[in-house]
């Protein structure tokens, strides 16, 4: 695997000057994008048919290029492209976006413009993790190159680290699905950390999550769940079925509890997850030192229980309420007296349905810790060869990390079994929980078949119902983002956004004034930094860009107001997802347009640039725009949200047609501001009222 922390482009033809990630809604896209500043040098308007075999080389290295449709519209059109002639930075593009599809990070979007400067492009692709959108940018000129100076590359290790990086930095599956449903639903979402903590709303109705755990969910249930023997005693004394259970501390202690049960036990320890430290069905006394051994590796505590007959079934409970149920299917190797164990395994994970990591159905079966052990109480080793027919456990939980299975049962479960299911999770006091239950069958009750309730788990993995193995996928985010956000629950603060070339900062002054005289804790964004009731927080210069995005973090504010600069568009992104009120003042940037050549021609890409201020809007906000600048009254064709009109001309006419439409304008009069909405006109302030014309 190639160590992407240290991976850098090759020497060649074609020269990376600069590459940065901008977040958020920027100049090129609505969304995240990888920026590569790319100089083609001497291949500056050669197309790609006057290259020798680049088009044969192409196909030949990366065939699955086959799939993008590009401008032709259909498979293979980005190929046709190349056969007829196109530039070296649509081909980068391309293989950018690609080697992250073939690692499981699905981008779909990219362009290429170019700059003013002769033979300078920029190259954009959206990416699902920064460190991974560098390194396929990255890896993307370096195969261009490879090409062109007809040396060789190594597609497959490009591939590997980059499902590598996914592994490490891309959100998790439970994660992702929260995130996913919470923008469907229009709550702002941040990701916090490099992992899984996220930040849902802003302002003072912000929630945070880590993968299954919210801000919501109760510490000490978290506490109570984790210490298995806590937990066993309090749904016990709560008349639920549980296993018979003890504290063990000794050999003799664990053979008097079986002898008691008279069946066989288990021996885990009191605190671990996923199988760690686990011992099943001990029938004889000569298995209890090695268990006990492997237990108290994991923890101080160690319990012995009855073991139960039986399969293992994961109950998900929400809000108290169950909503996904599945039967959780260890691997089980079957021998045929000729394949080892190691064979069997490989055979298994060579199912094009495994895949590495946890983003799949199905997971690559690892030799780990658990199967080590499992194998030395078999008296097995790798190398051993099962009989035919022989069945072995490779490991003791069947969830899907693990390389289990899962059959989606959730329309199965006995209406007692699902009683049970969430009376424990009341009793442990977990809003989010994963009951397992060992029974013969789920359909029937519990209490018929002595079946148990074996575990409460907190922090409980969503993977095995959003993709069962088998079964219905069940969308199990939605419940979890409605437990936190009810309907007719508030997930965001009103966000006021400020764009032009002349009167942003008195104008988003003038505006958090007004909002603090209404008693709205406000937060505001300007050149000089941000600030919360006016107290300014910061004191080194921050780009607009993050300054944003740290009080959209305040859990104390009840509105932001935020200036958006020309550079925050172009370097960093707008900062935010979408604003409630979007106003565009005017365009006149000749001096940032001279500074930032690399990305803009003229005053219509300045104003294109605004222009996002007016798109990244919600559906029901509204965006503002000036009747009297004509680059910023051309923006309205792009919008989705309730547009208002503003003129200092009551004839303007623009503003005159929009009337006429039923638009809402407001307008100078005078020395008066007025709105007319509906066929209606009212005053709404007198110049000389406004101590900042006084």
């Amino acid at each position: 695997m190639i160590n992407y922390k240290k991976y850098s482009i090759i020497d060649g033809p074609l020269t990376a000057k600069d590459l940065k990630a901008i977040h958020g809604a920027n100049y090129f896209s609505g969304d995240r994008v990888i920026v590569i500043l790319l100089d083609l040098g001497i291949y500056d308007e050669v197309t790609t048919n006057k290259i020798e075999f680049f088009y044969e080389k192409l196909v030949k290295a990366i065939p699955s290029l086959y799939e993008h449709h590009c401008s032709p519209g259909h498979p293979g059109g980005f190929f046709e492209r190349v056969k007829e002639g196109t530039l070296l930075g649509h081909v980068t593009e391309h293989i950018a976006i690609e080697l992250q599809t073939l690692a499981g990070m699905d981008v779909g979007f990219g362009k290429t413009r170019k700059t003013r400067i002769p033979g300078l492009y920029n190259i954009v692709f959206r990416f699902a993790d920064e460190v991974a959108g560098f390194f396929a940018a990255k890896a993307a000129v370096n195969i261009v190159n490879a090409i062109l100076n007809n040396q060789s590359f190594d597609l497959a290790d490009i591939i590997h680290t980059l499902i590598h990086i996914r592994e490490d930095r891309v959100l998790g599956p439970s994660t992702q699905a929260i995130f996913d449903e919470a923008v469907r639903r229009k709550i702002p979402c941040k990701r916090l950390d490099e992992h899984n903590l996220l930040q849902l709303g802003s302002g003072k109705y912000l929630k945070r999550t880590r993968a299954t755990i919210s801000s919501d969910t109760n510490h000490i249930a978290i506490e109570t769940a984790d210490n298995k023997y806590l937990a066993n005693l309090m749904l016990s004394e709560a008349g639920l079925p549980v296993p018979q259970t003890k504290i063990i501390e000794s050999f003799e202690q664990a053979v008097e509890f079986m002898e008691k049960v008279h069946k066989s036990i288990v021996i885990k320890p009191v605190y671990g997850s996923s199988g760690e430290g686990i011992t099943l069905s001990i029938t004889n006394q000569l298995s209890v030192p090695s268990a006990i051994d492997w237990a108290s590796s994991f923890s101080n505590d160690i319990l012995a229980q009855e073991f139960i007959e039986g399969s293992t079934y994961r109950l998900l409970i929400i809000d108290y309420e169950l909503v996904a149920a599945v039967k959780m299917v260890p691997v089980i190797l079957v021998g045929d007296g000729k394949k080892t164990i190691s064979e069997l395994i490989t055979e298994i994970n060579s199912n094009p349905k495994r895949q590495f990591g946890d983003k799949s159905r199905l997971s690559i079966i690892e030799i780990d810790d658990i199967t080590e052990h499992l194998l030395k109480m078999n008296r097995f080793s790798i190398d051993s060869i099962l009989k035919e027919n022989q069945e072995f456990a490779i490991k003791i939980s069947g969830s899907l990390k693990n390389g289990g299975s899962a059959i989606d049962i959730t329309d199965q479960v006995h209406e007692f079994n699902r009683f049970s299911a969430e009376r424990a999770a009341k009793i442990i006091g977990l809003n989010v929980a994963g009951i397992d239950i060992i029974c013969n069958s789920i359909r029937e009750s519990i209490a018929d078949t002595k079946g148990c309730i074996v575990e409460v788990n907190a922090a409980p993995d969503f993977r095995m119902h959003l993709k069962p193995t088998h079964g219905i996928d069940r969308n199990v985010a939605k419940p979890f983002v409605n437990m936190l956000f009810p309907d007719d629950t508030k997930r965001r603060i009103p966000i006021f956004a400020i764009t032009g070339s002349k009167g942003k900062t008195s104008t988003v002054n003038l505006l958090a004034y007004i909002l603090e005289l209404n008693s709205l804790n406000t937060g505001k964004v300007t050149d000089s930094g941000f600030f919360i009731k006016n107290q300014k927080l910061n004191y080194c210069k921050i780009p607009n860009t993050y300054a944003t995005n740290m009080i959209l973090k305040d859990p104390t504010l009840d509105a932001a107001v935020i200036e958006v600069t020309l550079e925050g568009i172009i370097e960093g992104g707008l900062g935010y997802d979408f604003a409630d009120f979007g106003i565009v003042l005017n365009v006149n940037d000749i001096y940032n347009l001279c500074k930032l050549t690399t990305y803009l021609h003229d005053l219509e890409d300045v104003a294109y640039a605004k222009s996002v201020v007016a798109e990244q809007v919600y559906d029901e906000g509204f965006t503002i725009l000036n009747a009297d600048d004509n680059l910023v009254i051309q923006m309205r064709k792009r919008l989705y949200s309730n547009l208002i009109l503003i003129s200092a001309d009551k004839k303007n006419s623009k503003l005159k047609a929009y009337k006429k439409k039923g638009g809402i304008v407001y307008f100078l009069d005078e020395n008066q501001i007025v709105r007319y909405s509906q066929g209606k006109q009212e005053v709404i302030i007198d110049l000389e009222e406004v101590p900042l014309f006084r």
